[in-house]
């Protein structure tokens, strides 16, 4: 037996604090609710809760940031209505003041109702807001927009237009770009330019199987001219009546164009070697031809060789070997921020141009005259450049059309026979701007969506204009002499309103009012598809913030029931331990008896 150390008092002393802080832990997480009240509860725990804690408050978050754009685009698109409600009534009274019926006070005051219908829904465009953001002024990012674009088919004399020829296709290769990659051997031409090959087969006019061989002394000259007419065959199917080449294709083309019954004698192809021309005849005049997609297979046959001194440089001309064409869409393929609309259209066939570097430009919209008789080898490329160069001030204008090579294309005229010039008219599209909103609809970065709200004013739907009697893409349509649409938070008039003065006029106004409609009918549909989806975003979000709340409770809240009964047992065995104590402290007592 010892007395100095009392071993049992010991033990007993130590589990009653091991009891009681159970007990003290188990009426903390009872108090809390939580499981993990710190660290050292559960390290690991506690750091996937906190991860999931910040994915449930930033899907609530992103819910309630859903919820305010739809308030958003519930503001735009009740704006818009009214738009549609004016554009409708716009409508209604151009229709009107195109009845001869009217006399001209009548129609000077259909206008003076037109001009305060402009002046209102640019008033709505200028002063809708959300959250002092304006909605309909197309505040925003550049959007590239040809809109405006005339589409003329050209008069000449009492007929119309009739018919488009892309005559036969060339490009010139400077020699001196190309003079050591330039060898006639055998059969064949082969020409380097840039790093790429272009082979021409040397073949006879009546065949497309090349036989002969063409012999040139080089050594002491350079071919300074080689000159290549094509001779081919269309294949493919469709009516691919916008591109012809050569006399050998013609028959072809007409077995491709009679497969169409509703074209079929309507027009008539001819031409010779170097190019096809289809016509249309009186009756089919102002009608068009589907551009369908079909390959040109075609070989090539050297019609001249000239050579000069060693020391000469010339050009080579000669044509693709194959070429794909697909008139039926024609886009521009530019990119759609900071760049500038330019564009044209002929016989509904559209060609836009645009800014590559993003410049700055002024000037007025031009048009320039192609004549029918012009040659095969006309260089398209540069009569488009100098038109817009007339148009355009500042550096890296570049123009471009979305179609087979751009020198290929040459417009003829024919009116009840006659030759003739057709006019091709370049209309300023201008810069649109959009107003961009992101709505964050996501936890993480890069979970947004982006909506666009085009410029809905007067202006911008074509129904006002910023020059005096203007004319619009759409036939006899025009703005009025006199400013007299304010921009509906003034009195000062700064816009031309459409002109309803005559039958003519008043009825072209119809069809641009009827594109106003559609221009706003397509933003306000877009704006319920934006809604919805938003709807359909919201129910998600809560439904994924429910889950991971669900999973993140199960790692840091306490279970209550499993609680109470640890801190029930903590507070029983540490009753014991006390009891326990105080009987290990009466052990040593034994040792008096062995004194006594």
């Amino acid at each position: 037996m010892i007395i100095n150390n009392n071993i049992s008092a010991l033990n007993t002393y130590r589990q009653m604090g091991v009891n009681q802080g159970a007990g003290a832990k188990a009426m903390e997480k009872l108090s809390s609710g939580l499981r993990i009240n710190r660290a050292g509860d559960d390290a690991a725990g506690l750091a996937i809760s906190e991860k999931m804690r910040a994915q449930v408050r930033g899907l609530d978050q992103a819910s309630r940031n859903s919820q305010d754009g739809i308030s958003m685009i519930q503001t735009a698109e009740g704006a818009l209505q009214e738009t549609h409600n004016i554009l409708q009534r716009m409508r209604e009274l151009a229709t009107q003041a195109a009845n001869d019926t009217n006399v001209e006070v009548d129609r000077n005051e259909i206008q003076k109702e037109m001009n305060q219908l402009s002046s209102e829904i640019n008033r709505i465009g200028n002063t809708t807001e959300f959250n002092t953001q304006s909605l309909l002024k197309g505040d925003g990012k550049a959007n590239l927009e040809s809109t405006g674009v005339a589409s003329v088919a050209g008069t000449m004399g009492s007929g119309t237009t009739g018919s488009t020829t892309h005559t036969q296709a060339t490009q010139t290769i400077n020699a001196a770009t190309a003079q050591t990659g330039t060898t006639l051997n055998g059969t064949s031409l082969k020409v380097t330019l840039n790093g790429q090959d272009l082979t021409v087969n040397f073949v006879e006019d009546t065949s497309l199987t090349g036989t002969d061989n063409i012999a040139v002394d080089t050594d002491n000259a350079t071919a300074n001219s080689i000159t290549v007419k094509v001779k081919g065959q269309i294949t493919g199917s469709g009516t691919d009546s916008d591109h012809a080449l050569g006399g050998a294709i013609r028959t072809a083309l007409t077995n491709m164009i009679n497969k169409n019954d509703a074209l079929s004698g309507n027009y008539v192809i001819s031409g010779a070697d170097d190019a096809v021309t289809i016509t249309a005849q009186t009756e089919a005049l102002g009608g068009k031809l589907d551009g369908a997609k079909g390959n040109i297979a075609a070989t090539a046959d050297v019609a001249a060789i000239t050579t000069g001194g060693a020391a000469s440089v010339g050009t080579s001309t000669y044509v693709q070997a194959t070429h794909e064409m697909d008139f039926s869409s024609i886009t521009s393929k530019a990119d759609a921020e900071g760049l500038v609309g330019k564009g044209f259209s002929v016989d509904g066939v559209q060609y836009e141009f645009y800014n590559a570097n993003d410049g700055a430009y002024t000037g007025e919209a031009k048009g320039i005259n192609i004549s029918a008789a012009i040659e095969a080898t006309a260089d398209w490329d540069n009569a488009v450049a100098s038109a817009v160069a007339g148009q355009v001030k500042g550096d890296g204008f570049t123009a471009a059309v979305d179609s087979v090579n751009a020198h290929e294309v040459v417009f003829t005229a024919t009116a009840q026979g006659a030759e003739g010039n057709g006019s091709v008219t370049f209309a300023d599209g201008g810069v649109k701007k959009d107003f961009t909103a992101k709505f964050q609809i996501g936890a993480n970065q890069g979970q947004s969506m982006q909506i666009n709200i085009a410029d809905m004013r007067s202006n911008a739907l074509g129904i006002t204009g910023k020059k005096a009697d203007e004319e619009i893409g759409v036939e006899n349509a025009k703005y009025t002499a006199t400013t007299n649409v304010t921009n509906g938070t003034d009195d000062n008039n700064v816009e031309y309103a459409l002109d309803v003065s005559s039958h003519e006029s008043a009825a072209a106004a119809v069809k641009v009012i009827n594109n106003a409609i559609e221009t706003v009918s397509a933003q306000r549909s877009n704006l319920g598809a934006f809604q919805n989806r938003l709807e359909h975003t919201i129910s998600n979000l809560n439904n994924a913030s429910e889950n991971l709340t669900a999973a993140e409770s199960r790692i840091r809240d306490v279970d209550m029931a499993k609680e109470v009964m640890e801190m029930t047992r903590a507070n029983i065995l540490g009753q014991a331990s006390q009891a326990m104590l105080a009987q290990a402290n009466q052990k040593p007592q034994a040792v008096l008896q062995l004194l006594g």
